[in-house]
């Protein structure tokens, strides 16, 4: 039962993922609910996002996709009229961009309804014509999740900057703790360059973790500077629930892998980070993965696909990993060689840049960032549009 007196925040993440943008959202919605708001996330039923927000007690809306134009990525719809009559809600905040629209059109009349959007991915094309303008300008705030996005969405959406907000990625190494080894004895593979990789639960196929395996084959019969790498793979669900699991382990039967692979069952993958040597990001629908941030915070070198956020990072922290062309085996096999390699190096670069990225990707500065954002998007409504 919610608190009548407190304000009523809707989340909508129409996903099955569980990538980083869930894992954002998630952390919003239990910062808010700790905090005193009442709050209800839209989302698909069958969801790892949705199982964790039952769980925590919060009440779930079942999405269901509709579409306004399917010939247009920007036209995702879903209807919100009838829980706004039935809830007063003061805010929602939408981690789907083609819902953008959508929202902003249905919350014209609802003039005490703020609207924060958070946008993790680089904008198809300008969005300045005149019939978008006055939806655009019914967002309060847009959130973005990496900073190199900025430049993106002031000129694709013409927003002024003081709607724009970017408060770092929020993490924090203080609640991670190398215990997780209670089935995993860690300490068995201190001989091994350990390299750890993210498989989500709402993977359908292997194909795009092949290209690790074949470079963990070329790499272990070169066996550079003495060292064998072993591959970890880390799920937060058991893999015998992944469907794809008998198409992977024939892959790796076939490259006589299997005792080159380990797999790790864990609810928080940040408590295994602390025990590898090397973090490898292998998505191709996120700019930067969290996980990746939380490996240099614990000094741990990373690999990551090009793209202009991932260089940008390079560039702002030069020396704590590499970059590859995503799917590409061979160029995966020689970063990883240079990791192994200059490992001692790349450790104390991350080392180094610590105090840096701690203070860019606070978990303490995200918090009061985000609470304050909604106090004041959410009072600003009301003396724009106070009853006379």
């Amino acid at each position: 039962m919610g608190n009548k007196y407190a304000r009523n925040i809707l989340y909508i993440i129409p996903t099955k993922n569980w990538g980083t943008k869930e894992r954002f959202a998630f952390r919003d919605i239990l910062l808010a609910q700790k905090y005193g708001y009442n709050v209800y996330l839209c989302t698909n039923e069958d969801s790892y996002i949705a199982q964790l927000a039952i769980k925590s007690g919060i009440d779930i809306i079942a999405f269901k996709e509709h579409f306004l134009n399917r010939f247009s990525s920007f036209h995702k719809h879903f209807p919100i009229n009838k829980y706004l009559k039935n809830i007063k809600i003061d805010l929602v905040h939408c981690y789907d961009f083609r819902l953008l629209f959508s929202l902003s059109f249905q919350l014209k009349t609802e003039n005490l309804t703020a609207l924060v959007i958070t946008q993790d991915h680089v904008i198809d094309k300008p969005l300045q014509h005149f019939w978008y303008k006055p939806l655009i300008s019914r967002i309060d705030s847009l959130i973005l999740v990496n900073k190199n996005l900025k430049n993106d969405s002031i000129g694709n959406l013409a927003l002024p900057q003081k709607k724009i907000e970017y408060f770092g990625v929020g993490l924090s190494n203080e609640d991670e703790s190398p215990e997780i080894a209670k089935n995993i004895n860690f300490d068995l593979y201190k001989n091994y360059f350990l390299a750890g990789t993210f498989v989500s639960p709402s993977l359908e196929s292997e194909q795009s973790l092949r290209p690790l395996l074949s470079s963990l084959k070329v790499l272990n019969a070169k066996n550079p500077g003495g060292t064998k790498s072993k591959l970890v793979f880390i799920s937060v669900i058991e893999f015998q629930k992944l469907e794809f699991l008998p198409d992977l382990m024939e892959f790796i039967q076939q490259e006589q892998l299997e005792d080159d692979i380990l797999f790790v069952a864990a609810q928080n993958a940040g408590e295994v980070i602390p025990h590898l040597d090397l973090w490898i990001s292998t998505t191709s629908n996120e700019l930067v993965e969290d996980f990746a941030i939380k490996a240099l915070l614990a000094e741990v070198p990373v690999i990551l696909p090009r793209n202009f956020c991932s260089t940008g990072i390079f560039e702002d922290f030069e020396g704590v990993g590499e970059t590859y062309k995503l799917l590409d085996a061979r160029e995966l096999k020689d970063k990883w060689e240079k990791a192994i390699l200059g490992n001692a190096v790349y450790r104390d670069k991350a080392r180094l840049y610590r105090f840096f990225l701690e203070r860019e990707h606070s978990f303490k500065n995200y918090r009061t960032s985000l609470l304050g954002l909604y106090s004041r998007v959410v009072l600003r409504r009301g003396r724009l549009f106070r009853e006379k």
